[in-house]
């Protein structure tokens, strides 16, 4: 369940992020935009879900919470950081620079 709903979590970012650039520039920048968050998501997710199977057991902490869910909630976690610095202040920087 936590999958699917960190799936759709991502369904709606890379909706974002394709809205975003192409509102912001041209239709190229909104598909490097989602190819963008594609490779970060699935290199982070293999990147955390290599180091959760080597720490944690395979059973999990229960049924929800498998090493599979743990991993996308990292991938998730430091995903938002990044994207909140690169997306959301790169487009106050663009509005401040077409205020003026």
């Amino acid at each position: 369940m936590i999958a699917v709903f960190i799936f759709y979590l991502h369904i709606v970012g890379v909706t974002y992020a394709f809205a975003q650039g192409y509102h912001n520039h041209k239709l190229v920048d909104g598909f490097l935009a989602v190819a963008f968050v594609a490779i970060i998501f699935s290199v982070g997710w293999t990147i955390s879900g290599f180091i959760v199977h080597f720490f944690i057991p395979a059973e999990g902490f229960g049924e929800i919470l498998d090493p599979d869910s743990i991993s996308l909630l990292i991938v998730t976690g430091l995903e938002a950081v990044l994207y909140i610095t690169y997306f959301f202040r790169r487009s106050k920087n663009a509005d401040s620079e077409v205020a003026v």
